[in-house]
């Protein structure tokens, strides 16, 4: 199983905290965002993880530090860390294809800024999911048209 996770973004939404740390590595809890959702991910999917890839934006607001942190989390789930660059802003989908080289097998791609808490199953028989919640506003945040087969 690899985990893909694009955080390449610069978290103008929630500056002044992101002026000079990534949103995705500010501590919730004692530890960076990004390490908890993968952290939480390995637990639900209970299988091994065996790369961690993570898509960041320009080296001077991802550099070498970030990197060096985002290795030792894909280390801690006994995994290899991969590091790709999205160096231009042009959208989640651009983003993931950013890490072609790691798109193979089992893969859940998960976006950086995003936490969960949940029992969410993997389905081996299918080639493609997706987890969303039920929200008062969607137009905020994105919208999933539902049809009969859910």
């Amino acid at each position: 199983m690899k985990i893909i996770v694009p955080m390449a973004g610069r978290g103008s939404r929630l500056r002044p905290h992101s002026l000079t740390v990534p949103k995705p590595m500010l501590p919730v809890a004692g530890a960076p965002i990004v390490a908890q959702l993968v952290n939480e991910i390995a637990r639900v999917v209970a299988q091994p993880i065996e790369e961690v890839a993570f898509i960041l934006g320009e080296p001077a607001y991802f550099g070498k530090e970030i990197e060096r942190e985002l290795i030792e989390v894909a280390k801690n789930l006994g995994a290899k860390a991969t590091i790709y660059r999205q160096l231009e802003p042009l959208g989640t989908g651009h983003a993931v294809m950013c890490a072609a080289d790691s798109l193979s097998g089992p893969i859940i791609v998960a976006y950086a800024d995003t936490l969960i808490r949940t029992d969410l199953t993997l389905d081996p028989k299918v080639d493609g999911m997706i987890w969303v919640k039920k929200v008062a506003q969607p137009e905020a945040y994105g919208v999933v048209s539902l049809n009969d087969q859910q």
